[in-house]
């Protein structure tokens, strides 16, 4: 209930009309007379408060033609005659009607369940119905997400329709709008999806996953979303907006027990320090459970231990001034990660049976990410408002990963990342309450990070497994060379001999399957085959030798001879490793402005666009020495240096949209392009350094949202086409063992949203959601070239996904109620990779979950207890596949949240 009355604030205004008409206490009609005494109006106050005493901020009072507001302290003074009626009305309440008699009015507003499906928003910077914003936009109430015992961002992905959100852990979070995947974690990586709280972005992968707790809402705008929130939406926003403190005493615990001995503790206090001038929230979150994967090398894996706080402090100087400060931290340790190799010859393939992978209890990811936001909102006059938000946020994380999947030492990971961000928008709204309203503002982003990463590699296993087949591949054509010289230099009757022994040799240093002992164990290779070797006891036989036949080649013998020798017969390391560090530095300062003008009564014309001008530089540095097979994963720089490049530009990105209000009912049409920021990189090797340009999206959709049966029946049905130019593309090259980048790529995107809420009694609402995305990559790119991946879908995007839900409150007496809340999501097969490899896919699936309990309030203390349960019927299936191990020829599964079924209490005040 607290966090659904910010919510919903100032709607009803929008709902009701205009506001601050002062009455007029006499009207004399020029030239006409009267001696009728008009009755004296005098001032009745007051103060609004919901069923559990907390203030309502922005509920319309009437009085005749007069309309008045009440403020953040649900208070309110209105001039009324004896007599009169007030009528109190509120989006999310029944409207309330009380005589003018007493000056002094309590008034308390119960709660309208079926008026729920319209939220306020603030997706356009400034308060409104979600009804009436001309944008997909899905919110989520903080009250919807605690009712279904959500507080992950992947809970949220449920209840938004064309929104997909993968959390392999908290480091590496994936975010899919309408099929396109923003989950890079390079520093030089720019996002496609924006995250964002409380305004201020926290779009750097390792920092953005965060706890939901103690929250107003989460609001998730679909499309490009570059004019209302910046450089990195280009397919969307998601923005959590956290609980301000309220002018009362208010607190909540909750706390939680389940299997896998799953434990979470949150709440918050809310404290007034001077009443109606300063007020403070403290909201805190603990949420641990032990692995669900069991790990034979040691410990456990796929599990959770996260601690949360968060601080938030109100000063209201005066009525028209409102000044917040936020401090937050989190600290995450968790167990490592369960990554199953896809080959079942190295361990046990299937993702959610136990593995065995080395490092033990070393593996896990330890990650504090905080920040402080500053906030000030000022109301110049009734038609000006201004804003300044000031933003930091820090960020550093360490991973152990053990990326190969299998029981052998292949290739385990280390790596840190570290970040700090810095940013400053101010921001002026107007509205004349009539028609227009609109903002403009600037803002400066600064972001400067850095990702490194150690990987160590036993040879004496990679080399029979991964390494022999890059060798056999590069000496093919150099003993290719050495036949053919022999084919001149031996009798044609040699030949048919040559062919044979060279064929033998061939196998006997490349077999095509490694040795393993009596247990099908790998056996370990401590050497290189004695290539060289070999070759020169066989010309021997012949009476040749080898090293005059590879001087007769001249350079390339030379050439050959050194590549043979240096890796014949050479020891193997059993600890050989890789480092490599990349960075990244953003600048970007933009302006904008929005507005949007009342063409007529009911028909409305937005118009926005964003300018910016951006500064990039990027770095890499590596201190890797080459083993004599070169470098796998990170090429060195010289003496280890860090070698640089920047670049900069200017972009734009822009909106324009119609709409027409019937009643409640909204329908939109808009088109607007969006962008993805130009990446500049060096691919792990300081002599391959690339730049992507900007990619360019046009979007066109249409939709129509409403509410119907007197709130009843919700409702949001849209659909839209989406057209990509230069689309950054990453196509993996097994001979390489990299991916590389494309900016020359086209695709396009058609897709189908619906969402319903229907409430057939007043105990119980029905919620569901569809959505149908058609993602591909087209046949040509920019350039007329045919596409690798011409025809194939987007990844991480199901074709079709569907959600449904309903939320039973029976009252058992006055003070106490019986409740069931089940929801059940499903999604069609999804592939992990735009190659749609068939191996690297999840087909589809569905989960269900529930929370259910009993509620009682005896006085001013209420309390709840009742069970949950998520994923209930503990479906198997995969959240990631083919991972940093693809890059040693090894790609992996990663698991996904088995059953957890658990209990639950509630107390708060």
């Amino acid at each position: 209930m607290k966090k659904k009355v910010l919510a919903i604030t100032a709607v009803a205004i929008l709902a009701q009309g205009t506001i601050g008409v002062e009455a007029k206490a006499a009207s004399v009609i020029e030239g006409e007379k009267t001696n009728v005494k008009e009755p004296e109006a005098t001032a009745v106050s007051g103060r609004v408060v919901n069923e559990q005493g907390e203030a309502l901020p922005g509920v319309v009072v009437r009085c005749g033609s007069l309309n008045v507001q009440t403020d953040i302290n649900g208070e309110f003074t209105v001039n009324a005659n004896k007599g009169d009626k007030l009528t109190f009305s509120y989006i999310g309440y029944n409207t309330t009607t009380k005589d003018a008699d007493n000056k002094d009015l309590k008034v308390v507003m119960t709660e309208n369940s079926h008026a729920l499906g319209e939220v306020l928003v603030t997706t356009q910077k400034k308060k409104q119905s979600s009804l009436e914003v001309p944008v997909a936009v899905s919110a989520v109430t903080g009250s919807m997400l605690g009712k279904l015992n959500m507080y992950q961002l992947d809970d949220v992905a449920q209840l938004a329709p064309g929104v997909q959100i993968q959390l392999q852990s908290p480091n590496n979070p994936g975010y899919v709008i309408r099929g396109v995947t923003s989950d890079d974690g390079e520093a030089y990586s720019q996002p496609r999806v924006s995250v964002f709280m409380d305004g201020v972005s926290t779009s750097r992968s390792r920092a953005s996953a965060v706890e939901l707790f103690d929250l107003e809402r989460v609001e998730v705008a679909k499309g490009p979303q570059g004019t209302l929130f910046g450089r990195g939406a280009e397919i969307g926003g998601i923005s959590i907006l956290r609980h301000k403190p309220e002018d009362r005493l208010a607190g909540e615990l909750s706390m939680n027990y389940g299997s896998y001995n799953q434990r979470q503790v949150t709440g918050f206090i809310n404290t007034p320090i001077v009443t109606g001038k300063l007020a403070n929230r403290f909201a805190f979150d603990y949420d641990a459970r032990d692995g669900f994967i069991k790990n034979e090398a040691g410990g456990r894996l796929n599990g959770k231990n996260t601690l949360a706080f968060r601080n938030s402090t109100q000063w209201w100087p005066n009525d028209d001034t409102s000044i917040g400060l936020v401090l937050d931290i989190q600290h995450d340790d968790y167990p490592g990660t369960s990554f199953h190799s896809i080959d079942p010859q190295y361990g046990n393939s299937n993702p959610n049976s136990p593995a065995n992978l080395e490092a033990g209890k070393q593996l896990g990811i330890k990650r504090n990410v905080g920040g402080a936001l500053l906030n000030i909102d000022h109301n110049i006059n009734n038609r000006w408002s201004f804003n300044s938000l000031t933003g930091f946020r820090a960020f550093s994380s360490e991973e152990h990963f053990d990326a190969d999947g299998t029981y052998l030492p292949l290739l385990l990971c280390q790596e840190k990342e570290k970040g700090t961000q810095f940013s400053q928008e101010f921001r002026i709204n107007y509205d004349d309450k009539n028609k227009f309203s609109g903002f403009v503002g600037a803002s400066y982003f600064y972001e400067n990070s850095w990702q490194d990463v150690n990987a160590k590699a036993n040879l004496q296993y990679l080399y029979p497994v991964y390494i022999q087949k890059s060798v056999k591949a590069s000496l093919s054509s150099q003993i290719d060379n050495v036949k053919g010289l022999l084919g001149k230099m031996l009798p044609a009757a040699y030949q048919p001999m040559v062919d044979a022994a060279l064929a033998q040799m061939m196998n006997k240093w490349f077999p095509e399957k490694p040795s393993v002992d009596e247990n099908g164990k790998l056996v370990p290779q401590t050497t290189t085959p004695d290539i060289y070797g070999d070759l020169k006891t066989a010309l021997g036989a012949l009476g040749m030798n080898l090293d005059h036949v590879l001087a007769s080649m001249g350079d390339s013998g030379k050439q050959i001879q050194a590549a043979l020798q240096g890796i014949s017969g050479k020891t193997l390391d059993t600890a050989y490793t890789e480092q490599g560090k990349n960075y990244g530095t953003n600048q970007a300062v933009e302006v904008f402005a929005d507005g949007t003008l009342k063409l007529t009564k009911s028909l409305n014309f937005t118009l926005g666009i964003r300018g910016t001008y951006e500064n990039q530089e990027t770095g890499y540095s590596s201190t890797t020495v080459p083993s004599m097979f070169g470098a796998v994963l990170y090429h060195p720089t010289e003496n280890g240096a860090k070698v640089t490049a920047k670049d900069s530009y200017w972009s734009w990105v822009g909106r324009a949209a119609l709409n027409y209000m019937i009643g409640r009912n909204n329908i939109y049409a808009s088109v607007s392009r969006g962008r993805r920021p130009g990446v500049l990189y060096f691919n792990n090797n300081p002599k391959d350094f690339e730049t992507l340009r900007p990619e360019i999206i046009y979007s066109y959709e249409a939709g129509v949202k409403g509410s119907l049966m007197q709130g009843r029946l919700n409702y949001d049905f849209c659909a839209y086409y989406y057209d990509w130019y230069n689309y950054q593309t990453s196509v993996f090259n097994a001979i390489t063992s990299k991916y590389e980048y494309n900016d020359a790529g086209r695709a396009h995107s058609f897709g189908l949203e619906a969402s319903l809420s229907f409430s057939p009694c007043r105990y119980l609402d029905v919620f569901g959601n569809w959505s149908y995305i058609d993602g591909k990559f087209n046949d040509k790119d920019d350039k007329g070239n045919t596409q690798r991946y011409a025809g194939n879908r987007f990844r991480l995007t199901p074709k079709n996904s569907f959600s449904v839900g309903f939320d039973l409150n029976v009252p058992t007496s006055q003070n106490a109620s019986f409740y069931l809340r089940p929801t059940y999501s499903w999604k069609s097969k999804v592939y992990f990779e735009e190659s749609n490899e068939p191996e690297l896919t999840q087909d589809a699936y569905g989960l269900l979950n529930f929370t259910a309990g009993y509620r009682f309030q005896p006085g001013k203390v209420y309390y709840e207890i009742g069970a949950f349960g998520k994923n209930v019927l503990d479906e198997k299936y995969v959240v990631d596949a083919g991972n940093s191990g693809r890059q040693i020829g090894f790609p992996t599964y990663v698991g996904g949240t088995r059953s957890v079924v658990g209990i639950m209490f509630k107390v708060g005040f």
